[in-house]
């Protein structure tokens, strides 16, 4: 690696980490000003001093290594000895709700960054779909009634609306077997549509057949791991239901870096012209995101790469890559991909994750570390601006609960065992997501640094000792017994507490280690080998 590749990791790392680590220590330090305790030093990282300046009685320092800080305050370590005239100032003389509300600020202010770092995105702008309509499904009502791709819905009964979303929940909406949309259309004036709505045996409303978007029409043939992108899919099977033999098809053919031109006539058919008479499949899985400490990462997947054949068989739909890989029992899994107009091999090793099984318990599962996705067309996005700041940061305390609730649920499974501890990362695993993001883009990073900010007070909440939670626990327990706890007793806690902070810190620092443990070998071999 060399010191540009560093310098790309290190910085969006001690950039995240360093903000985070800053609003945190932020919060002891300004409540505890407030209640009067003295704040003796205020530092970002540990170990040796890089910067360090003296503003009153707190000595603000920036240290080497950034991977946490601390504010100390006066009479916050056990056994200090206290100068009479300050002892009043003492953070171990304080009353127990000043000290809970001291220990309680930090990961406070790790739950309120998210909800601006969000407000501030919603008031930036973010990207929102449009109610053009992408796909209709051949066969569908939606197609009956004469909608095609490209149509821009922009009422529905008289209820104007832009927004994708707000078109999906009309459609679902109960009322009558009916609805009226106005429809734009290119080249034509504004149409009004009646599309009719069918009941579901569930309940509700049968899917009409609109989408915001239509697979890409990339068919392979079977026994051939090749495929051909030749345009949307829906598009495709309407023209071959309307086309007779003879039959000129037209295919781009991707081909050593470039898109090959490819014409076939096919004169004879025993049935109808269609996908299946032709002998063709629909392919290709759109790998809409790879984990940045996967084993897809290290065969060097990239997002938006698509998965033309895996295990020697052509991809027909995520499910079906999904169950290649969990069949695989960890051994190798070949896969084709296509990578703009190039197509690439590559295999990778699946890995054992712990997973809830659908009927209760656990079960071990294989995964590559994707997230899969068909690769779809006619998608519209426009960018949706919250212009008023009190809704903006109302939906930013709404979108942080949910990250709130989704890693409260990933903490119990953790420490339930319906998932492992090889899912923790450390530095190394951090700071290769948070270079991803960055580099990615500017609003990726903040939505990281507003989950990674909502995990840090998650984690600083636990009843275990040396963290905020644990602070809080030992303070409540002093209040309920009414006196101070015995010294032997906090001794004991603590070293409880850092005997497992430091078990986990070195679970996921090895996990680190063994995700890259081929790269590490290699490096050596090649240093000891010259």
């Amino acid at each position: 690696m060399n010191l540009v590749a560093i310098f790309d990791w290190l910085m969006p790392f001690v950039l995240l980490l360093g903000v985070l680590v800053f609003i945190h220590e932020l919060g002891h330090f300004a409540v505890a000003k407030w209640l009067g305790v003295k704040v003796e030093k205020f530092s970002l990282g540990f170990g040796p001093s890089l910067l360090a300046r003296r503003f009153g009685e707190t000595e603000y320092v920036v240290a080497a290594l950034p991977l946490g800080g601390f504010v100390k305050m006066l009479g916050e370590l056990p056994g200090e000895e206290l100068d009479p005239a300050e002892a009043a100032r003492a953070f171990n003389t304080r009353p127990i709700w000043q000290r809970i509300a001291i220990a309680l600020a930090g990961p406070a202010m790790n739950l309120v960054l998210p909800v601006f770092l969000i407000a501030a995105l919603l008031m930036s702008g973010v990207p929102t779909l449009t109610s053009r309509i992408g796909g209709v499904v051949p066969g569908s009502a939606a197609e009956q009634v004469g909608l095609r791709e490209g149509d821009r819905v922009t009422a529905v009964n008289g209820e104007t609306l832009w927004r994708w979303q707000d078109l999906e929940q009309k459609l679902e909406a109960p009322g009558p077997a009916q609805v009226t949309l106005r429809v734009e259309r290119a080249g034509s004036e504004a149409l009004d549509v009646e599309l009719p709505r069918e009941k579901a045996d569930g309940g509700g409303w049968k899917d009409a057949g609109l989408s915001f978007h239509a697979p890409v029409a990339r068919v392979g043939v079977p026994d051939a791991n090749s495929g051909v992108a030749v345009g949307d899919l829906y598009s495709l099977r309407r023209a071959l239901d309307a086309a007779k033999v003879p039959l000129e098809l037209q295919a781009a053919r991707p081909q050593d870096g470039a898109s090959q031109i490819v014409k076939v006539t096919v004169r004879e058919l025993a049935q109808k012209p269609s996908l299946e008479s032709l002998g063709l499949v629909p392919i290709g899985v759109s790998l809409v995101s790879v984990d940045a400490t996967s084993p897809a990462k290290q065969a060097g997947l990239e997002p938006k790469d698509v998965i033309l054949s895996i295990g020697g068989e052509l991809a027909t739909g995520p499910e079906q890559v999904r169950q290649v890989i969990l069949a695989s029992g960890g051994k190798p899994v070949a896969l084709r991909l296509l990578r703009g107009d190039s197509v690439l091999d590559a295999q990778v090793v699946p890995v054992e994750r712990a997973a809830p099984a659908p009927n209760g318990g656990t079960e071990t599962r294989y995964t590559i570390g994707i997230f899969l996705g068909s690769e779809d067309v006619g998608a519209e996005y426009k960018d949706e601006v919250v212009r008023n700041p009190f809704v903006a940061v109302a939906r930013g305390a709404e979108r942080t609960g949910e990250l709130f609730a989704t890693i409260i649920g990933g903490v119990a499974q953790l420490i339930s065992g319906h998932v492992g501890m090889n899912n923790l990362s450390g530095p190394i695993g951090i700071g290769e997501i948070a270079a991803e993001a960055y580099q990615d883009s500017w609003a990726h990073f903040v939505l990281l640094m507003a989950a990674i900010s909502v995990n840090l007070a998650i984690l600083n909440l636990l009843p275990i000792p040396v963290l905020d939670g644990g602070q809080i626990a030992l303070a409540a327990a002093e209040g309920i017994k009414g006196s101070p706890l015995p010294a032997r007793a906090r001794d004991v806690a603590q070293t409880v507490g850092l005997s497992l902070i430091l078990l986990l810190m070195g679970v996921a620092f090895w996990n680190d280690i063994a995700r890259h443990w081929s790269g590490v070998v290699s490096f050596l071999s090649e240093k000891l080998g010259g």
